[in-house]
């Protein structure tokens, strides 16, 4: 109950906040017909909401609205299929597909390599989304085939997030 509601209370919060981004780029499209102007040159605006849209492009400022629907879509599935592990991970192939595309296709993110950073790991989830789909014995195959995709996976999962690690502290070192 005390997950549900934190759950609840969190998206519910950042969809509101999410409404005033929307407005204020609206109101910024309406008076200087770019979405920018508001949203990043207001100090105010951009210190009290700058955290939903700052990683996305001017033109994308509304993707937090996305990303929350697909948070709360698929904690939905987790938490509500727990019974049937196979609507659960056909559910999270789905969702994991759709939001693989959108990335691929917006790229709402600031700049390449964000959008880069973002893609592979909505790739990666995809990837894992399969592979739980396989765990589950929809396949209907052998005891020793799910024991080595356990063993892939664990692999694939290690490896990538050592690179995802490495190209952060490296972003982190130009940075600094």
């Amino acid at each position: 109950v005390l997950a549900i509601f934190t759950v609840i209370t969190m998206i519910c919060m950042l969809a509101w906040a999410s409404t005033k981004v929307i407005r204020l780029a609206r109101r910024s499209i309406a008076m200087h017909k770019n979405p920018a102007y508001i949203l990043y040159s207001d100090p105010v605006s951009l210190n009290k909401w700058g955290f939903l849209y700052v990683q996305f492009k001017a033109t994308a400022y509304y993707f937090i609205v996305p990303i929350l629907g697909f948070v709360l879509i698929k904690g939905m599935f987790i938490a509500l299929s727990q019974s049937s592990g196979t609507v659960q991970a056909i559910a999270l192939v789905v969702l994991e597909a759709c939001l693989l595309i959108t990335v691929s296709i917006l790229r709402p993110y600031m700049d390449k390599k964000t959008n880069g950073f973002n893609i592979a790991i909505s790739a990666s989830n995809f990837l894992s989304a399969i592979f739980l789909l396989v765990f589950t014995g929809i396949f209907n195959q052998p005891g020793i085939v799910t024991g080595v995709m356990g063993v892939i996976f664990f692999i694939y999962n290690a490896v990538f997030a050592l690179i995802l690690l490495l190209m952060v502290l490296i972003s982190t070192i130009y940075a600094l």
